[in-house]
Parts: structure tokens; C-alpha cells; sequence
């Protein structure tokens, strides 16, 4: 499947903070939103239901 490219604003802390990680592991940004993603689809997915305005649940912090 071929990707398609978006764009995404961030705050500056972050876009400081992905980059901090990707100098420490040598990964790309991209990557790392990526699997951020991936793994946001993944736990919604497994709810009934998505309210994006409730507070994350304990589980998830």
C-alpha cells in the first residue's frame, strides 16, 4: 500500500520532545508518528465507543 503524505502542526515542546527521541534512537519523526498512530488506532479500536473530550483513562497513562 503506498503512503500519503499529510501534514501535521505540532506545539514546539512536542516537536522538541519527537526529536529529542529520534537524536537518542535514530529514528525519523515520521516514524515515530507513525507508530503513534498505529497504536492510538489500536487502543481506540478496541473501545465501543470514542469520546475524544474525555479525560484518558487510568489504564492509559
Amino acid at each position: 500500500m503506498k503512503a500519503i503524505r499529510t501534514t501535521v502542526s505540532l506545539p514546539p515542546e512536542q516537536l522538541n520532545r519527537l526529536q529529542c527521541m529520534t537524536d537518542t534512537h535514530g529514528l525519523s519523526v515520521a516514524w515515530l508518528v507513525r507508530q503513534a498512530v498505529s497504536e492510538f488506532l489500536e487502543r481506540t479500536g478496541k473501545q465501543k465507543e470514542f469520546h475524544p473530550l474525555a479525560p484518558p483513562a487510568e489504564d492509559a497513562r
